[in-house]
């Protein structure tokens, strides 16, 4: 069976530690989001490794 549905389709893939900004770690953009005024599932942010890695690079293109 052949589907005419695009694969990909409005979907962000991060698969580098360099294609991710401060912007993109953001709790609204997480896929456990609760919406607004509810707190989140987890104890630990699920990405904080990924978050501190985009901090950090940030944080030198601006001293640069």
């Amino acid at each position: 069976m052949i589907s005419n549905h695009k694969r990909g389709t409005g979907t962000r893939i991060y698969n580098k530690f360099e294609h991710w900004s401060v912007v993109d770690c953001d709790c609204t953009q997480c896929q456990h989001y609760a919406g607004k005024g509810k707190s989140c599932p987890f104890d630990k942010c699920c990405i904080i490794d990924i978050k501190e890695e985009a901090i950090r690079r940030e944080a030198k293109t601006q001293q640069v």
